[in-house]
């Protein structure tokens, strides 16, 4: 950046910046935070009902965290996180 574009109204703006950056990391770490726990209550309810049993396969703790990884990649690429 040149040292034009880092002051506005003479003001420097990169601690504003770098606060927007951190900020848009909490919240996409907080949406995959929750996608993590609603699998987990899935789970429970799964496991609350037995004619609901044969779905908890589908919620173990790999495949909860493959699924995860594969939404996190696309945020990663981004800069995101």
């Amino acid at each position: 950046m040149r040292s034009e574009s880092k002051e506005v109204y003479e003001t420097n703006v990169f601690g504003l910046v770098a606060m927007l950056h951190q900020l848009r990391r909490w919240w996409v770490i907080r949406g995959l935070r929750a996608d993590w726990n609603f699998d987990r209550g899935c789970l429970n309810i799964c496991k609350k009902h037995n004619n609901l049993n044969y779905l908890s396969v589908h919620f173990d703790v790999y495949r909860r965290y493959q699924r995860i990884r594969l939404f996190a990649k696309p945020h990663q690429q981004r800069g995101a996180i």
